[in-house]
Protein backbone atom coordinates (compact mmCIF):
# COMPACT_ATOMS: atom_id res chain seq x y z
CA UNK A 1 0.00 0.00 0.00
CA UNK A 2 2.60 2.37 0.72
CA UNK A 3 4.73 1.20 -2.05
CA UNK A 4 1.99 2.66 -4.11
CA UNK A 5 1.32 5.91 -2.63
CA UNK A 6 4.95 6.83 -3.37
CA UNK A 7 4.61 5.45 -7.16
CA UNK A 8 1.66 7.63 -7.18
CA UNK A 9 3.23 10.93 -5.70
CA UNK A 10 6.08 9.85 -8.56
CA UNK A 11 4.21 9.86 -11.57
CA UNK A 12 1.86 12.80 -10.50
CA UNK A 13 5.54 14.92 -9.98
CA UNK A 14 7.44 13.75 -13.08
CA UNK A 15 3.90 13.23 -15.14
CA UNK A 16 1.62 16.23 -14.13
CA UNK A 17 -1.78 16.73 -15.06
CA UNK A 18 -2.23 18.76 -18.37
CA UNK A 19 -4.62 19.42 -20.47
CA UNK A 20 -4.95 17.28 -24.00
CA UNK A 21 -4.56 13.37 -22.84
CA UNK A 22 -4.79 10.89 -25.83
CA UNK A 23 -8.42 9.46 -26.48
CA UNK A 24 -10.14 7.27 -29.43
CA UNK A 25 -11.10 9.83 -32.00
CA UNK A 26 -14.20 10.56 -33.07
CA UNK A 27 -16.20 12.34 -35.76
CA UNK A 28 -16.63 15.48 -33.63
CA UNK A 29 -12.08 14.94 -33.54
CA UNK A 30 -12.13 14.95 -37.31
CA UNK A 31 -10.20 17.92 -39.55
CA UNK A 32 -11.90 18.03 -42.50
CA UNK A 33 -10.46 19.43 -46.04
CA UNK A 34 -13.28 20.64 -48.65
CA UNK A 35 -12.62 20.38 -52.16
CA UNK A 36 -14.30 21.48 -55.06
CA UNK A 37 -12.91 18.80 -57.74
CA UNK A 38 -12.78 20.56 -60.61
CA UNK A 39 -11.11 23.51 -59.08
CA UNK A 40 -8.84 21.95 -57.54
CA UNK A 41 -5.67 20.09 -59.52
CA UNK A 42 -5.42 18.64 -63.06
CA UNK A 43 -4.05 15.16 -62.90
CA UNK A 44 -5.38 13.93 -66.16
CA UNK A 45 -4.94 16.60 -69.12
CA UNK A 46 -6.25 13.87 -70.83
CA UNK A 47 -10.19 14.11 -69.60
CA UNK A 48 -10.10 17.81 -70.32
CA UNK A 49 -12.80 18.07 -73.35
CA UNK A 50 -15.22 20.23 -71.84
CA UNK A 51 -12.73 23.26 -70.57
CA UNK A 52 -12.95 26.43 -70.74
CA UNK A 53 -10.09 27.95 -67.63
CA UNK A 54 -11.44 31.71 -69.52
CA UNK A 55 -15.19 30.82 -68.79
CA UNK A 56 -15.96 30.94 -64.86
CA UNK A 57 -18.39 28.78 -64.85
CA UNK A 58 -16.99 26.23 -67.44
CA UNK A 59 -14.61 23.12 -66.18
CA UNK A 60 -11.33 24.25 -65.32
CA UNK A 61 -9.58 21.04 -65.63
CA UNK A 62 -9.31 19.70 -61.90
CA UNK A 63 -10.32 15.74 -61.66
CA UNK A 64 -10.01 13.13 -58.83
CA UNK A 65 -6.47 12.05 -60.28
CA UNK A 66 -5.58 15.29 -58.88
CA UNK A 67 -6.82 14.72 -55.41
CA UNK A 68 -4.88 11.63 -55.35
CA UNK A 69 -1.52 13.68 -56.28
CA UNK A 70 -2.23 15.92 -53.63
CA UNK A 71 -3.33 13.41 -50.80
CA UNK A 72 0.07 13.73 -49.02
CA UNK A 73 -0.11 17.67 -49.06
CA UNK A 74 -3.42 17.22 -47.48
CA UNK A 75 -2.06 15.04 -45.15
CA UNK A 76 0.59 17.42 -43.95
CA UNK A 77 -1.49 20.06 -43.03
CA UNK A 78 -3.26 17.31 -40.65
CA UNK A 79 -6.24 17.03 -41.96
CA UNK A 80 -7.72 13.77 -41.16
CA UNK A 81 -10.77 13.41 -44.04
CA UNK A 82 -11.80 15.15 -47.03
CA UNK A 83 -15.05 16.44 -48.97
CA UNK A 84 -15.22 16.16 -52.04
CA UNK A 85 -18.49 17.78 -54.68
CA UNK A 86 -20.06 15.50 -56.37
CA UNK A 87 -18.11 13.21 -58.64
CA UNK A 88 -21.29 11.69 -60.65
CA UNK A 89 -22.04 12.19 -63.88
CA UNK A 90 -23.45 15.67 -64.70
CA UNK A 91 -25.62 17.81 -66.87
CA UNK A 92 -22.94 19.59 -69.20
CA UNK A 93 -21.21 22.96 -67.66
CA UNK A 94 -21.93 20.86 -64.10
CA UNK A 95 -18.38 21.55 -63.23
CA UNK A 96 -19.28 21.95 -59.78
CA UNK A 97 -20.81 18.28 -59.73
CA UNK A 98 -24.40 19.37 -58.18
CA UNK A 99 -26.07 18.93 -61.38
CA UNK A 100 -26.48 15.54 -61.76
CA UNK A 101 -27.37 13.22 -64.86
CA UNK A 102 -26.38 9.67 -63.51
CA UNK A 103 -26.14 8.72 -60.17
CA UNK A 104 -24.37 5.01 -60.99
CA UNK A 105 -21.40 6.72 -62.94
CA UNK A 106 -18.88 9.35 -62.71
CA UNK A 107 -18.39 12.33 -64.93
CA UNK A 108 -15.65 11.93 -67.61
CA UNK A 109 -14.51 15.10 -66.88
CA UNK A 110 -13.81 13.97 -63.06
CA UNK A 111 -12.25 10.65 -64.15
CA UNK A 112 -13.72 6.89 -63.44
CA UNK A 113 -14.47 4.48 -61.03
CA UNK A 114 -11.62 3.20 -61.09
CA UNK A 115 -9.75 6.43 -60.20
CA UNK A 116 -12.48 7.00 -56.93
CA UNK A 117 -11.14 3.52 -55.87
CA UNK A 118 -8.05 4.69 -55.96
CA UNK A 119 -8.54 7.57 -53.99
CA UNK A 120 -10.13 6.16 -51.51
CA UNK A 121 -7.97 3.14 -50.98
CA UNK A 122 -5.07 5.77 -50.99
CA UNK A 123 -6.75 8.08 -48.46
CA UNK A 124 -7.42 4.93 -46.14
CA UNK A 125 -3.78 4.11 -46.24
CA UNK A 126 -3.03 7.09 -44.69
CA UNK A 127 -5.83 6.96 -42.30
CA UNK A 128 -7.96 9.73 -43.94
CA UNK A 129 -11.74 9.51 -44.48
CA UNK A 130 -13.60 10.39 -48.03
CA UNK A 131 -17.04 12.05 -48.19
CA UNK A 132 -18.79 12.33 -51.26
CA UNK A 133 -21.65 14.68 -51.23
CA UNK A 134 -24.44 13.75 -52.56
CA UNK A 135 -28.11 15.42 -53.98
CA UNK A 136 -31.64 13.79 -53.58
CA UNK A 137 -33.29 17.05 -54.06
CA UNK A 138 -32.75 17.64 -57.98
CA UNK A 139 -30.87 16.73 -61.00
CA UNK A 140 -29.41 19.03 -63.51
CA UNK A 141 -31.43 21.65 -65.78
CA UNK A 142 -32.92 20.08 -68.55
CA UNK A 143 -32.75 16.87 -67.58
CA UNK A 144 -34.44 14.24 -70.03
CA UNK A 145 -36.26 12.40 -67.23
CA UNK A 146 -38.36 16.12 -66.51
CA UNK A 147 -40.25 14.37 -70.32
CA UNK A 148 -39.51 10.77 -69.42
CA UNK A 149 -40.78 10.14 -66.42
CA UNK A 150 -43.08 13.13 -65.56
CA UNK A 151 -44.12 11.67 -62.18
CA UNK A 152 -40.60 11.70 -60.44
CA UNK A 153 -41.17 15.75 -59.96
CA UNK A 154 -42.71 18.11 -59.00
CA UNK A 155 -44.04 21.07 -60.71
CA UNK A 156 -42.17 23.59 -61.86
CA UNK A 157 -43.03 26.36 -59.54
CA UNK A 158 -40.60 28.79 -57.96
CA UNK A 159 -39.92 29.34 -54.68
CA UNK A 160 -41.64 32.42 -53.30
CA UNK A 161 -41.69 31.92 -50.15
CA UNK A 162 -38.61 31.32 -48.15
CA UNK A 163 -40.27 30.57 -45.15
CA UNK A 164 -43.23 28.26 -46.48
CA UNK A 165 -41.70 24.91 -45.64
CA UNK A 166 -44.34 23.46 -48.23
CA UNK A 167 -43.16 25.79 -50.99
CA UNK A 168 -39.11 24.77 -49.67
CA UNK A 169 -39.46 21.16 -50.27
CA UNK A 170 -41.81 21.28 -53.43
CA UNK A 171 -40.80 23.93 -55.43
CA UNK A 172 -38.14 23.88 -57.91
CA UNK A 173 -35.02 25.45 -56.62
CA UNK A 174 -33.88 28.04 -59.61
CA UNK A 175 -34.06 25.52 -62.67
CA UNK A 176 -33.40 22.64 -61.01
CA UNK A 177 -36.03 19.72 -61.66
CA UNK A 178 -36.94 19.12 -58.08
CA UNK A 179 -37.55 15.31 -57.16
CA UNK A 180 -40.63 14.24 -55.45
CA UNK A 181 -39.23 11.96 -52.66
CA UNK A 182 -42.32 11.03 -51.18
CA UNK A 183 -42.97 9.11 -54.12
CA UNK A 184 -41.86 5.38 -52.85
CA UNK A 185 -40.18 4.87 -56.57
CA UNK A 186 -38.10 7.92 -56.23
CA UNK A 187 -37.14 7.55 -52.86
CA UNK A 188 -36.13 3.55 -53.48
CA UNK A 189 -34.11 4.96 -56.58
CA UNK A 190 -32.02 7.52 -54.34
CA UNK A 191 -31.71 5.36 -51.62
CA UNK A 192 -30.20 2.58 -53.88
CA UNK A 193 -28.20 4.96 -55.51
CA UNK A 194 -26.71 5.82 -52.28
CA UNK A 195 -26.02 2.44 -50.85
CA UNK A 196 -24.29 1.63 -54.24
CA UNK A 197 -21.48 3.44 -54.39
CA UNK A 198 -21.28 2.74 -49.75
CA UNK A 199 -20.79 -0.75 -51.31
CA UNK A 200 -18.85 -0.40 -54.30
CA UNK A 201 -15.79 1.97 -52.93
CA UNK A 202 -15.68 1.43 -48.93
CA UNK A 203 -16.22 5.59 -48.86
CA UNK A 204 -16.94 6.88 -44.85
CA UNK A 205 -19.33 8.99 -45.31
CA UNK A 206 -21.81 11.67 -47.44
CA UNK A 207 -22.35 15.77 -47.27
CA UNK A 208 -25.96 15.62 -47.75
CA UNK A 209 -26.45 18.84 -50.17
CA UNK A 210 -29.65 20.72 -50.18
CA UNK A 211 -31.39 19.12 -46.99
CA UNK A 212 -34.19 21.42 -45.76
CA UNK A 213 -35.71 21.22 -49.55
CA UNK A 214 -36.72 17.20 -48.96
CA UNK A 215 -39.19 16.10 -46.68
CA UNK A 216 -38.09 14.96 -43.30
CA UNK A 217 -39.58 11.61 -43.55
CA UNK A 218 -37.52 11.17 -46.44
CA UNK A 219 -34.75 11.65 -44.67
CA UNK A 220 -35.36 9.55 -41.92
CA UNK A 221 -35.95 6.53 -44.31
CA UNK A 222 -32.53 7.05 -46.33
CA UNK A 223 -30.34 7.43 -42.63
CA UNK A 224 -31.80 4.29 -41.76
CA UNK A 225 -31.20 2.39 -45.33
CA UNK A 226 -27.37 3.72 -45.37
CA UNK A 227 -26.99 2.65 -41.51
CA UNK A 228 -28.27 -0.99 -42.27
CA UNK A 229 -25.33 -1.22 -44.86
CA UNK A 230 -22.53 1.07 -42.79
CA UNK A 231 -23.11 1.55 -38.98
CA UNK A 232 -20.78 4.14 -38.80
CA UNK A 233 -21.31 5.71 -41.88
CA UNK A 234 -21.39 9.50 -41.61
CA UNK A 235 -23.66 12.00 -42.62
CA UNK A 236 -23.23 15.50 -42.79
CA UNK A 237 -26.43 17.64 -43.41
CA UNK A 238 -26.36 20.60 -45.19
CA UNK A 239 -29.10 23.11 -43.64
CA UNK A 240 -28.21 26.24 -45.13
CA UNK A 241 -29.69 28.42 -42.71
CA UNK A 242 -28.66 30.72 -40.10
CA UNK A 243 -31.41 30.52 -37.14
CA UNK A 244 -30.09 27.70 -35.01
CA UNK A 245 -33.73 27.32 -33.88
CA UNK A 246 -35.50 26.01 -37.79
CA UNK A 247 -31.79 24.12 -38.45
CA UNK A 248 -32.04 22.00 -35.00
CA UNK A 249 -35.60 20.48 -36.61
CA UNK A 250 -33.16 18.06 -38.20
CA UNK A 251 -31.34 17.15 -35.44
CA UNK A 252 -33.33 13.76 -34.31
CA UNK A 253 -33.01 12.70 -37.82
CA UNK A 254 -30.18 10.53 -37.24
CA UNK A 255 -27.57 13.16 -39.07
CA UNK A 256 -24.31 12.70 -37.74
CA UNK A 257 -23.51 16.38 -38.09
CA UNK A 258 -25.08 19.15 -39.64
CA UNK A 259 -23.62 22.86 -41.24
CA UNK A 260 -23.50 25.55 -38.55
CA UNK A 261 -24.56 28.67 -40.57
CA UNK A 262 -24.80 29.88 -37.22
CA UNK A 263 -20.98 30.00 -36.10
CA UNK A 264 -20.32 31.26 -40.06
CA UNK A 265 -22.99 34.15 -39.50
CA UNK A 266 -22.07 35.29 -35.97
CA UNK A 267 -18.47 34.78 -35.94
CA UNK A 268 -16.67 34.15 -39.82
CA UNK A 269 -18.28 36.83 -41.37
CA UNK A 270 -17.77 38.64 -38.19
CA UNK A 271 -14.08 37.67 -37.77
CA UNK A 272 -13.33 39.25 -40.78
CA UNK A 273 -13.92 42.97 -40.50
CA UNK A 274 -11.74 45.21 -38.24
CA UNK A 275 -12.64 45.61 -34.47
CA UNK A 276 -15.01 42.69 -34.71
CA UNK A 277 -17.21 42.04 -31.90
CA UNK A 278 -15.45 39.02 -30.17
CA UNK A 279 -18.49 38.52 -27.93
CA UNK A 280 -19.65 36.59 -30.94
CA UNK A 281 -18.03 33.43 -30.17
CA UNK A 282 -20.17 33.07 -27.34
CA UNK A 283 -22.94 33.64 -28.71
CA UNK A 284 -22.56 31.16 -31.26
CA UNK A 285 -21.25 28.44 -29.20
CA UNK A 286 -24.75 29.50 -26.82
CA UNK A 287 -26.85 28.49 -29.70
CA UNK A 288 -25.38 25.72 -30.12
CA UNK A 289 -25.21 24.38 -27.05
CA UNK A 290 -29.20 25.91 -26.14
CA UNK A 291 -30.32 23.52 -29.44
CA UNK A 292 -28.72 21.13 -30.49
CA UNK A 293 -28.26 17.45 -28.79
CA UNK A 294 -23.89 17.49 -29.38
CA UNK A 295 -22.66 21.32 -30.49
CA UNK A 296 -19.36 19.26 -31.04
CA UNK A 297 -20.25 17.54 -34.11
CA UNK A 298 -21.94 20.16 -35.44
CA UNK A 299 -20.13 21.81 -38.86
CA UNK A 300 -18.46 24.68 -38.43
CA UNK A 301 -16.34 26.75 -41.52
CA UNK A 302 -15.06 30.04 -42.63
CA UNK A 303 -16.36 30.15 -46.11
CA UNK A 304 -17.53 27.55 -48.63
CA UNK A 305 -18.42 27.75 -52.59
CA UNK A 306 -21.80 28.80 -51.86
CA UNK A 307 -20.61 32.62 -49.74
CA UNK A 308 -17.92 34.62 -50.17
CA UNK A 309 -14.37 34.11 -49.32
CA UNK A 310 -13.43 34.76 -46.28
CA UNK A 311 -10.21 36.72 -47.39
CA UNK A 312 -12.78 38.94 -49.58
CA UNK A 313 -14.53 40.33 -46.60
CA UNK A 314 -11.50 40.83 -45.14
CA UNK A 315 -9.60 42.68 -47.57
CA UNK A 316 -13.11 45.20 -47.91
CA UNK A 317 -11.61 46.17 -43.98
CA UNK A 318 -7.63 46.82 -45.24
CA UNK A 319 -5.51 44.61 -46.92
CA UNK A 320 -2.87 45.10 -44.79
CA UNK A 321 -4.54 43.67 -41.97
CA UNK A 322 -6.51 41.13 -44.28
CA UNK A 323 -4.57 37.60 -43.53
CA UNK A 324 -4.10 38.47 -39.39
CA UNK A 325 -8.01 38.63 -39.17
CA UNK A 326 -7.75 35.02 -41.51
CA UNK A 327 -5.44 33.47 -38.55
CA UNK A 328 -7.47 34.76 -35.91
CA UNK A 329 -10.64 33.51 -37.50
CA UNK A 330 -9.10 30.34 -38.10
CA UNK A 331 -7.81 30.13 -34.48
CA UNK A 332 -11.72 30.84 -33.40
CA UNK A 333 -12.82 28.24 -36.00
CA UNK A 334 -10.34 25.62 -34.36
CA UNK A 335 -11.27 26.56 -30.47
CA UNK A 336 -14.52 26.59 -30.67
CA UNK A 337 -17.26 23.73 -30.34
CA UNK A 338 -17.99 22.04 -33.40
CA UNK A 339 -15.96 19.76 -36.40
CA UNK A 340 -13.92 22.04 -38.73
CA UNK A 341 -14.00 22.45 -42.07
CA UNK A 342 -11.60 24.61 -43.96
CA UNK A 343 -12.21 24.60 -48.08
CA UNK A 344 -9.84 24.54 -50.12
CA UNK A 345 -7.11 27.43 -51.04
CA UNK A 346 -8.24 29.14 -47.91
CA UNK A 347 -4.44 27.55 -46.24
CA UNK A 348 -2.89 30.25 -48.92
CA UNK A 349 -5.25 32.99 -48.34
CA UNK A 350 -7.37 32.59 -51.28
CA UNK A 351 -9.85 35.58 -51.92
CA UNK A 352 -12.80 35.63 -54.00
CA UNK A 353 -16.40 37.24 -53.90
CA UNK A 354 -19.69 35.56 -54.21
CA UNK A 355 -19.97 32.21 -56.81
CA UNK A 356 -18.18 31.70 -59.39
CA UNK A 357 -15.32 34.01 -58.25
CA UNK A 358 -15.00 32.18 -54.75
CA UNK A 359 -14.21 29.10 -56.81
CA UNK A 360 -11.00 29.94 -58.91
CA UNK A 361 -8.43 27.32 -58.92
CA UNK A 362 -6.29 26.30 -55.80
CA UNK A 363 -3.21 27.92 -56.33
CA UNK A 364 0.30 25.95 -55.40
CA UNK A 365 2.82 26.19 -53.54
CA UNK A 366 1.02 28.53 -52.28
CA UNK A 367 1.29 30.08 -48.88
CA UNK A 368 3.52 28.55 -46.71
CA UNK A 369 3.59 30.30 -43.48
CA UNK A 370 -0.34 30.46 -43.51
CA UNK A 371 -0.37 26.30 -44.17
CA UNK A 372 2.08 25.69 -41.54
CA UNK A 373 -0.45 28.08 -39.16
CA UNK A 374 -3.22 25.52 -40.81
CA UNK A 375 -1.28 22.75 -39.25
CA UNK A 376 -0.54 24.07 -36.59
CA UNK A 377 -4.24 24.30 -35.68
CA UNK A 378 -4.75 20.86 -36.94
CA UNK A 379 -1.54 19.50 -34.64
CA UNK A 380 -3.63 21.59 -31.52
CA UNK A 381 -6.94 19.72 -32.04
CA UNK A 382 -5.09 16.22 -32.32
CA UNK A 383 -3.01 16.70 -29.47
CA UNK A 384 -5.81 18.30 -27.08
CA UNK A 385 -8.99 16.71 -27.84
CA UNK A 386 -10.76 19.01 -25.51
CA UNK A 387 -10.75 21.67 -27.67
CA UNK A 388 -13.63 18.97 -29.72
CA UNK A 389 -14.76 17.30 -27.04
CA UNK A 390 -15.25 19.91 -24.38
CA UNK A 391 -18.07 22.19 -23.57
CA UNK A 392 -17.55 26.40 -24.22
CA UNK A 393 -18.17 29.59 -21.64
CA UNK A 394 -16.48 32.64 -22.03
CA UNK A 395 -14.75 33.35 -18.64
CA UNK A 396 -13.83 37.65 -19.16
CA UNK A 397 -15.14 39.84 -21.94
CA UNK A 398 -13.85 43.55 -22.22
CA UNK A 399 -12.48 46.16 -25.04
CA UNK A 400 -12.19 43.27 -28.08
CA UNK A 401 -10.84 40.89 -25.87
CA UNK A 402 -12.07 37.73 -24.91
CA UNK A 403 -10.65 34.21 -22.98
CA UNK A 404 -13.07 31.48 -23.28
CA UNK A 405 -13.10 27.95 -21.29
CA UNK A 406 -13.25 24.59 -23.00
CA UNK A 407 -13.98 21.81 -20.45
CA UNK A 408 -14.52 18.02 -20.46
CA UNK A 409 -14.40 16.94 -17.14
CA UNK A 410 -11.28 17.13 -15.66
CA UNK A 411 -10.28 17.86 -19.39
CA UNK A 412 -9.64 21.58 -19.44
CA UNK A 413 -8.13 24.36 -22.06
CA UNK A 414 -8.49 28.04 -22.30
CA UNK A 415 -8.42 30.37 -25.12
CA UNK A 416 -8.23 34.34 -26.27
CA UNK A 417 -8.43 36.31 -28.48
CA UNK A 418 -7.77 39.79 -28.88
CA UNK A 419 -9.49 41.29 -31.76
CA UNK A 420 -8.69 44.77 -30.59
CA UNK A 421 -5.78 46.43 -33.02
CA UNK A 422 -4.20 47.25 -29.62
CA UNK A 423 -2.16 45.59 -26.84
CA UNK A 424 -4.98 44.24 -24.52
CA UNK A 425 -5.01 42.18 -20.72
CA UNK A 426 -7.64 40.97 -19.40
CA UNK A 427 -8.21 39.45 -15.83
CA UNK A 428 -10.12 36.69 -14.46
CA UNK A 429 -10.52 34.57 -10.80
CA UNK A 430 -7.88 32.08 -10.70
CA UNK A 431 -11.18 29.95 -8.98
CA UNK A 432 -12.69 29.79 -12.58
CA UNK A 433 -10.26 27.47 -13.40
CA UNK A 434 -9.07 25.87 -10.81
CA UNK A 435 -7.14 26.66 -7.54
CA UNK A 436 -3.32 26.15 -7.77
CA UNK A 437 -3.04 26.37 -11.12
CA UNK A 438 -0.87 28.20 -13.94
CA UNK A 439 -1.93 28.25 -17.96
CA UNK A 440 0.93 27.67 -20.00
CA UNK A 441 0.57 29.18 -23.63
CA UNK A 442 0.78 26.97 -26.60
CA UNK A 443 0.94 28.68 -30.15
CA UNK A 444 3.81 30.77 -28.36
CA UNK A 445 5.70 30.95 -25.19
CA UNK A 446 3.51 32.38 -22.85
CA UNK A 447 3.51 31.47 -18.73
CA UNK A 448 0.46 33.35 -16.96
CA UNK A 449 0.52 32.90 -13.06
CA UNK A 450 -1.44 33.74 -10.45
CA UNK A 451 -1.69 37.47 -8.56
CA UNK A 452 -3.78 37.41 -5.80
CA UNK A 453 -6.28 35.01 -6.97
CA UNK A 454 -6.35 36.52 -10.07
CA UNK A 455 -5.01 35.45 -13.56
CA UNK A 456 -3.98 38.48 -16.27
CA UNK A 457 -3.69 37.39 -19.84
CA UNK A 458 -2.02 39.67 -22.21
CA UNK A 459 -2.28 39.57 -26.02
CA UNK A 460 -0.56 41.74 -28.97
CA UNK A 461 -3.35 43.63 -31.01
CA UNK A 462 -5.15 41.31 -33.57
CA UNK A 463 -3.69 38.06 -32.03
CA UNK A 464 -4.53 35.00 -30.08
CA UNK A 465 -3.23 32.29 -27.56
CA UNK A 466 -4.68 28.75 -26.06
CA UNK A 467 -3.60 27.27 -22.90
CA UNK A 468 -3.04 24.49 -21.56
CA UNK A 469 -3.85 24.21 -17.34
CA UNK A 470 -1.21 22.53 -15.41
CA UNK A 471 -0.04 22.11 -11.53
CA UNK A 472 1.47 25.69 -10.89
CA UNK A 473 4.58 25.51 -9.38
CA UNK A 474 3.96 25.54 -6.05
CA UNK A 475 1.68 22.50 -5.75
CA UNK A 476 4.51 20.93 -8.29
CA UNK A 477 7.37 21.79 -5.14
CA UNK A 478 4.72 20.23 -2.84
CA UNK A 479 4.48 17.35 -4.19
CA UNK A 480 7.91 17.13 -4.31
CA UNK A 481 8.51 17.75 -1.01
CA UNK A 482 5.95 14.87 -0.59
CA UNK A 483 7.59 12.29 -2.60
CA UNK A 484 11.08 13.11 -0.92
CA UNK A 485 9.91 13.06 2.76
CA UNK A 486 7.50 10.04 2.56
CA UNK A 487 9.91 7.77 1.76
CA UNK A 488 12.41 8.92 4.56
CA UNK A 489 9.31 9.52 7.07
CA UNK A 490 8.37 5.49 6.31
CA UNK A 491 12.42 4.32 6.27
CA UNK A 492 12.26 6.52 10.02
CA UNK A 493 9.39 4.63 11.43
CA UNK A 494 10.62 1.28 10.17
CA UNK A 495 13.80 2.08 11.94
CA UNK A 496 11.63 3.05 14.90
CA UNK A 497 9.66 0.11 15.00
CA UNK A 498 12.76 -2.13 14.68
CA UNK A 499 14.69 -0.97 17.80
CA UNK A 500 11.01 -0.46 19.40
CA UNK A 501 11.07 -4.59 18.68
CA UNK A 502 14.46 -4.93 19.63
CA UNK A 503 14.07 -3.56 23.23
Amino acid sequence: MRRGVVLVLLSLLLFPTIVGAKEAATWEQERMYFIMVDRFVDGNPDNNDQVDKDDPKAFHGGDIRGVIEKLDYIESLGFTSIWLTPVFENMPDGYHGYWIKDFYEIDPQFGTKEDLQELVDEAHKRDMKVILDFVVNHVGPGHPWVEEKPDWFHDELPIVLWNDQEQVETHWLFDLPDFKTEDPEVKDYLIEAATYWIEETGIDGYRLDTVRHVDKPFWEDFVEAVRAVDPDFYLLAEVFDPNPQYVAEYDDLGFNSITNFTFYDRVAKTMAQKQANVDEIDVAASYAQTFFNDPNQMATFLDNHDVERFMHVAERGGAESAERRLRLGLFALYASPGMPIVFQGTENAQTGGADPANRDMTDFPGNEDLQAYVATMNRMRAEYPVFATGEQRMLASEDGMAVFERRNGDDVALYAINMNGEDREIQFEVSEVGEDTRLRGLLFSQLVTEKRGTFTIKLAGESANAYIVEESEVNMWTIGLLVIAIPIFLTGLVMWKRRCSAN
